[in-house]
């Protein structure tokens, strides 16, 4: 989330230069047109900077700061006049911030302010559907039809479950392991309960097994050019969903990178949701067996069944 929550902060301050940028030229170009207001912005200017000389006038300060105060208001008033005669409203030469509430800080009384919070939001679904067709798959379009006997028992019972999870989602939510044949319904229930849970402000990361193994070894060997750490992201992050494992290439370093972040998200009580075709005794072949004791002891199995949904969709 971090990462996700400085990025916001970057645009909501770009967002706050650019408003100041444009209230600033639009002054200049008003002050060019009328003189008027060029001297009455230039007094206001000024009385900014008398109102610093009474930290030097002692207990005589409160009348000259009532005086400055009063005089301040009457340059206000004849500004909102002049621009009036202009055809503007008073607020004018305003910054028009994107958040009138935190004026484009990010923040309100030492809390992220609603605009942030709902700018992460936006950046992490964007990094979803970055790598995965995360708007297409929701709990509302994932149809049972295609499923019948007890495959539509079972396929209901697990559509029951991922969308309880879901919406009952925290950070010591328990893992899941979904298993079953290709097109079955896996990707697509768990980026239906990836939207949900980035829906709630979660951190959510997707990444097909070898997608992020890959990364994770470019990274460990110093040819990883991206800004955050796979690893830091795959370990820490609320919701890590791996898609697919069991489809990469499985050498010493896989297994132990995948072991590492089994291990270390148990640890912490991080959830993940991992989708295999393989069967169990494949997982116990291809993985280490300390992998294949926390995904049997650890995880919520879900054994998907039924006919290849696509091949389905096709006829």
């Amino acid at each position: 989330m971090s990462s996700n929550i400085e990025r916001a902060k970057r645009i909501i301050d770009a967002r706050r230069e650019s408003a100041e940028r444009e209230a600033e030229q639009k002054r200049i170009e008003l002050e060019a047109v009328s003189p008027e207001l060029f001297e009455v912005n230039a007094k206001i200017a000024r009385s900014g900077l008398d109102a610093l000389k009474v930290l030097s006038m002692g207990q005589g300060g409160k009348e000259f700061i009532d005086n400055l105060a009063r005089q301040n208001l009457e340059l206000q008033a004849k500004r909102g006049e002049i621009l009036r005669g202009l055809g503007l409203s008073e607020d004018a030469l305003a910054p028009h911030y994107t958040c009138p509430v935190c004026e484009d800080k990010g923040v309100v009384d030492g809390h992220y302010c609603d605009c942030l919070k709902a700018l992460v939001k936006q950046l992490q679904f964007d990094n979803l559907c970055g790598c995965a067709p995360a708007k297409d798959s929701t709990f509302e379009n994932f149809d049972l039809g295609y499923y019948d006997g007890e495959a539509l028992t079972r396929m209901t019972q697990i559509y029951n479950y991922c969308k309880s999870w879901a919406s009952d989602f925290g950070k010591g939510s328990n893992s899941i392991l979904m298993c079953g044949q290709t097109g079955l319904g896996k990707t697509h229930l768990s980026l239906a309960i990836a939207n949900v849970v980035v829906s709630m402000g979660y951190n959510v990361i997707y990444s097909s097994a070898g997608n992020l193994l890959s990364k994770l070894e470019k990274e460990k060997f110093g040819r990883y050019s991206g800004e955050e750490s796979p690893e830091e992201m795959a370990l820490t992050c609320d919701l890590l969903i791996l898609d697919d494992l069991g489809t990469e290439y499985t050498r010493e370093f896989e297994r132990a990178a995948i072991y590492n972040i089994v291990n270390t998200r148990l640890l912490s009580g991080l959830p993940m949701i991992i989708n295999t075709n393989l069967l169990y005794d494949e997982i116990a072949e291809k993985y280490d067996k300390r992998v294949y004791s926390r995904l049997i002891g650890s995880y919520q199995p879900l054994e998907f069944l039924g006919e290849d949904v696509r091949q389905k969709k096709n006829y």
